[in-house]
């Protein structure tokens, strides 16, 4: 009887738990992406700069040739101009072809005694040379309190930036 109460506590525990996990499937080839900051419209410090990470890990997993250039980033919140500035920088270097960046407009937990997470994003794709959106997708959605916001953004990415093998028209 013990080992039966030990073995539905620990199936509860483990049940509460959550991984997403993307894994790159073929190489990478075509045209070259870059990740920019992702403006921060919450309460939340740096959550454009978490969203721009978790973007780029999902981006990867997905195909897509990403590029590391060299663009002086900085740990700060990035508003409209500076993203500007930066594809203007990309634009002038010729680095790459695509710019994915967006905005965040909910990154938190909600309040009260569950604490459900509750994510809003916004992803846009640039194209450099044409200095214009040729994609863009907004999703939100809360989880359960026993989930992360940092996996939440992450299903919210994977299920709105479309897969590597998409060509965007400039």
């Amino acid at each position: 009887m013990r080992r039966l109460v030990l073995l539905v506590i620990g199936l509860f525990l483990v049940s509460c738990s959550s991984t997403v996990v993307n894994v790159q499937v073929r190489p990478k080839e075509g045209p070259t992406f870059v990740v920019l900051p992702f403006e921060n419209h919450t309460e939340t410090p740096f959550a454009g700069l978490r969203v721009a990470s978790i973007a780029e890990g999902v981006a990867s997993s997905k195909g897509y040739n990403l590029k590391k250039v060299s663009l002086p980033y900085e740990q700060k919140e990035y508003t409209t101009e500076d993203l500007k500035k930066l594809l203007k920088e990309l634009q002038n270097s010729n680095e790459a072809d695509y710019a994915i960046t967006g905005s965040v407009n909910e990154y938190r937990y909600k309040a009260g005694i569950d604490g459900e997470p509750a994510v809003s994003i916004t992803l846009k794709v640039y194209s450099i040379k044409s200095q214009r959106v040729v994609y863009t997708a907004t999703a939100s959605k809360s989880g359960w309190y026993y989930q992360s916001v940092s996996t939440l953004a992450q299903r919210i990415i994977n299920r709105i930036l479309p897969d590597g093998t998409v060509r965007f028209s400039d």
